[in-house]
């Protein structure tokens, strides 16, 4: 089971499918299968449908392979939610060999717009701009659905009672501690961050009840593995300044259009 994460996936592939194209390009992180269907990435024209989520949190990532952790590791990404707008930025914890630049990916439900800004070390601020894309799916998906199991495990985490939920395919495991207190759609806010715009997503998610605060996800043979754990977890309005572009310089990127096989 791939868990991607799809902010890298939407740097690599910002021109094509700025959103959401982590079927292409996918580093490992929360959700998509190893192998799926044919695709089409289109210009998203559908009506507009606001976030679930309103918030802000952030999550740590740890990645292992047979029990090692990633030495570019821990990824922290930090997420931002309004009803019209979404803003995802990951980096590790600490520069290495020195400034880097900032990178986060904007993405505007309403106007249909995504951009990718981009804040070098000397503090120069721009923005690549692309139409919004949605990734349909042809087919079934080659992952099978995932089947929740609640246990009667809890556990106390930042205050809330969580409840250990196993998430099975047959490509692997997700197993979270789930936090029923928290009215946030997990579903929603994990498809948003991988694959909102690719139909069917949701189904991915179907069956749990809840906010997972940790969870960690494993191949079907265990060796590799990913940690995360939700920080900073804030539900209500985002100030809208956190989503403002009026310091970049904008340019616009054409759209491409293409069928791609997996």
């Amino acid at each position: 089971m791939r868990f991607t994460i799809p902010f890298a996936a939407a740097l690599l592939a910002l021109p094509a499918a700025a959103q959401s194209d982590a079927l292409q390009h996918q580093p490992d992180g929360i959700t998509t299968s190893n192998n799926v269907a044919p695709v089409r990435v289109e210009d998203d024209n559908d009506p507009f449908k606001p976030n679930a989520f309103t918030g802000s949190f952030r999550m740590e990532m740890h990645r292992f392979a047979d029990g090692v952790e990633d030495a570019n590791g821990p990824v922290n990404m930090h997420y931002w939610s309004s009803p019209d707008m979404t803003l995802m930025q990951m980096a590790a914890p600490t520069a290495k060999g020195g400034a880097q630049t900032d990178m986060k990916i904007l993405t505007d439900l309403k106007g249909k717009w995504t951009y990718f800004l981009m804040t070098d070390p000397r503090g120069n601020k721009t923005a690549m701009k692309s139409r919004k894309k949605k990734v349909i799916v042809d087919g079934e998906e080659a992952e099978g659905h995932r089947e929740f199991t609640v246990t009667k495990e809890t556990k106390m985490i930042d205050g809330h009672k969580c409840t250990k939920v196993v998430g099975t395919t047959e490509d692997g495991t997700w197993t979270g501690w789930v936090a029923k207190d928290i009215a946030v759609p997990f579903g929603d806010v994990a498809n948003s961050m991988s694959r909102s715009t690719m139909q069917r997503g949701h189904q991915d998610w179907e069956g749990l009840s809840g906010f997972p605060l940790e969870f960690e996800t494993a191949d079907k043979d265990g060796k590799q593995t990913m940690q995360a754990f939700v920080k900073d977890l804030q539900v209500g309005e985002v100030d809208p300044s956190v989503f403002s572009i009026a310091d970049y310089k904008v340019m616009e990127v054409p759209g491409i259009q293409r069928t791609e096989e997996k």
